[in-house]
Order: structure tokens, then sequence, then C-alpha cells
């Protein structure tokens, strides 16, 4: 029977080729061309790509509502038997590999059959470029942020499958395989050469020169060497430039913009000991979540919350010490103007009695205040010295008096003898006294 995918010499697919009993319009093609439909379901639409392994094609599945799906056709043109049989072997591997692997970022697998001595696998349609047909159509390297990003995916992918019992090592892991959908993100593709890894036999002699290890040429593959395919994919991303085969990657020599951060993970990487490189994908993982850990602890709620409570805090502080200050000012300034009013008050009543208008005073003399109330003035009776006594002992100032004559009263008799001034008065009173005593 003829083969309904006849390959052309240019590699293009003939969409004008007409299968027996297909007709295009049939199942929604143009009227004037016709698609070929594999297992009455897969209508083919067009070719994708063309590998080592075989072809690929873009294709309707007539049965699920049109949904567009891949068909990958195995190439069987190989010269030596041996190698027809390999690859016969990795493309059953890559479809039982598929039917058991459920991950977000890997293609789903939806149908495999064999037809006219071919060999067909369905799987699901990523809408999009991958990465290396992406890089090379800007231009310019992409940017540490982005490639960061999906290095943190795909370590995680790894993660999910070197995690499987037996561990499944992918072993062709490099920006070509690498696909970016618009919905999902990164989706691994190209299982062709993945298988669960074995340690008492040869796991494989299949290389991509420059982000194969140095192990997977002699047969030595483990999951390590996953890791360093991706360090080799992380250095094309952030330089634009193929890695070295067998040489361990610095991407800041090549593109001085680059963190020490970024660079030290992809040379850890892509070292060629594998004692040296990352062991687990989850590590080489923690190392690029290092940064991004850190800016968004910045921003979680808990450190926000504690910066606000601290704000808070420090704003209550300083409105209780703003409160205390303008407190004592204001009290002090109170009590300094109850004060200065008094006064004032005082004051503004001596200002208003003396602008009153003055009455006529009377005739007699006002007392005026003094500082201690003056004894009562008493004709003394000087008629003896006793009488005198008794007068000093009723002054509070014994020494200057004040008597309705204006005379200074001896203390002593001598004084009242010997005095010459001020005192004839007195003594004309005590020689008249004297004239009555015994």
């Amino acid at each position: 029977m003829m083969d309904p995918l006849p390959p052309e010499p240019s590699g293009q697919f003939n969409m004008d080729f007409r299968p027996p009993g297909t007709v295009g319009q049939q199942y929604g093609g143009r009227p004037d061309r016709f698609h070929p439909v594999l297992q009455g379901r897969w209508e083919i639409l067009e070719q994708l790509g063309q590998g080592g392994m075989g072809t690929v094609y873009k294709a309707r599945d007539l049965n699920l509502a049109n949904r567009l799906c891949v068909v990958k056709k195995l190439r069987v043109d190989f010269f030596r038997q041996e190698e027809r049989e390999q690859a016969l072997e990795f493309f059953d591997r890559e479809a039982s590999m598929l039917s058991t692997l459920k991950h977000p970022n890997i293609v789903r697998i939806y149908d495999r059959f064999r037809e006219n001595e071919n060999y067909y696998l369905v799987m699901e349609y990523v809408e999009g470029e991958n990465l290396e047909q992406m890089l090379v159509g800007r231009g310019e390297p992409f940017s540490e942020a982005q490639v960061t990003e999906w290095a943190i995916t795909i370590c995680e992918v790894l993660h999910y499958l070197h995690s499987r019992r037996p561990p499944v090592i992918y072993r062709d892991l490099k920006p070509s395989n690498i696909m970016l959908d618009a919905v999902d993100g990164i989706k691994l593709v190209d299982f062709g050469i993945a298988r669960p890894y074995r340690e008492d036999g040869e796991n494989t002699h299949v290389v991509s020169g420059g982000y194969s290890p140095p192990e997977q040429y002699w047969g030595g593959a483990d999951t390590r060497s996953d890791i360093y395919a991706l360090g080799a994919t992380m250095h094309f991303l952030l330089t634009g430039t193929e890695p070295t085969a067998l040489k361990t990657s610095s991407p800041r020599k090549v593109n001085s913009k680059l963190s020490a951060k970024i660079d030290s993970i992809v040379q850890k990487a892509t070292s060629q000991y594998v004692e040296l490189r990352y062991q687990y994908a989850c590590a080489m993982r923690e190392d690029l979540e290092a940064p991004i850990r850190q800016v968004s602890r910045r921003l979680s709620p808990n450190f926000l919350s504690a910066i606000w409570i601290f704000s808070l805090g420090a704003l209550v502080i300083t409105c209780l010490t703003f409160f205390n200050t303008a407190g004592r000012h204001l009290f002090s300034s109170f009590k300094f103007g109850a004060a200065s009013s008094g006064r004032g008050e005082t004051e503004s009543i001596g200002s208003l009695s003396q602008s009153k208008v003055v009455k006529p005073a009377p005739q007699t003399v006002t007392e005026q205040p003094s500082e201690k109330p003056k004894p009562e003035k008493t004709e003394p009776k000087i008629a003896s010295v006793e009488s005198l006594m008794q007068i000093k002992a009723q002054n509070e100032e014994p020494k200057i008096r004040s008597y309705p004559l204006d005379l200074a009263v001896p203390e002593t008799r001598e004084e009242l003898l010997t005095d010459p001034e001020g005192l004839k008065p007195v003594d004309e009173g005590m020689d008249k006294a004297s004239e009555g005593m015994p």
C-alpha cells in the first residue's frame, strides 16, 4: 500500500498529494487541496521540522473538535539495519515514557501506531517557538531575570523526572527542545533518547555538541548529566553564543552585564567533574531562587507587618513625646499667664484708682502704713526713774523712741545727769521731781 506521507527531495510535504479515499473538503480542507489522514483521524496540515530521527508534522484531530496536535514520523531510511533498530527502540521508548509522565511542563502523548511500515507518534501541539528560534529571531540574549525564571521551571521538571523510580534521564536538554507555550510556559519536547537510568549498563552514546557532559560521550550519563545540559543551555540564552564542548561555561566572560551569582551557578552546573556539580536539580533551583527569596522576603506580609508595627510604634512614641513636651510648655505658660494676669489686675486696679478724680482731702493727716505698728503714745509721767523704766519696757525699740516732746529718754541716771544737750528740760523736770523725792 502506498505511503500517505512520502518524503520529497526538498524535505517539504506535498500538500497536493491525495491518498485513496481521502477528500480534503470532507475534513474542512480547501476544495482544491487534499490533506492526508492517518488512521481515519489525524489530518496532516503541514510539516514543522525534520531531524535525524524523523519528521514532525502539524495535524488536526478529527475525532475531538479538530484540536491541533503533532504527528511524529520515524525515519526508516537508515543505511544499516542496526541503526534502524536503534531508532525504532528510541521511538518506542519515547512513546512508552511519555504515556507515564504527567507534568504541566512536559508534552502529552495522544496516540502511537504503525501504518504501511511506518511508525507514528501523536503528541500535544505547543503553540509557539523553541528558545533557540526565539533568540535567533530577537538577535540578542535574554535578560538574566528571564533566564533565571525559565531555569527554575526546568529544574522543577528535572526534579520530577529524576525522582521517579527508576530515575528518568532526559539526556537531550538544549534550547531547541524547550518550547515556550503561551498558556503553560516552558514545555520540554522530544523525549526520543530519554530513558530510565541503568547503573549496570550502557546508557547512551548519543550526544549534542556543547550541551552533553563528558560522561555522556562514553555512555556514563546519570541525573547530573541533565544538570550539565541545563547549565550549558543557560550559557547560550544569557550570551547568545554556543557553549564550548567539554569545557566549563562562564557566561560572564562573554556578557559582562551578568551578575557574579548567575555566573557561579552556571560554572558549577557545567563542571567537567561530576562530583563538583549540583548533585540534585532541587539544589540548583535553591541557588537560583535565593535572590528572588530575598526580594520576596522584603515584600512578604509578615515583613511588611513588622515594618508597619515598628513605624506605628515609632509614630506613637514621637506623638507622646511631642504632646508631653507641648503639655509642659502649655502648663508653664498657663501658670505664668495666670500670675501675670493677677499682677495685671492689681496694676489695673491701682491705675484705675489713680486715674479717678481726687476728692478734697480732710484736714486731718492720713495715717501712713508702717511695717510695724507703733505702740500707743501715752504721755509718760516724768516724775520718777521708775516711770521711765516702765516706758522703756513697753517700747520695742528701746534706744530710739519718739515722744510728744521729741526728746531722747535717757536709759540710766548717769546718762541723765551727764548729757549736756537736749536733756536740760528733763533736768528741770527731774529737779522738780526730785524735790518731792525723799
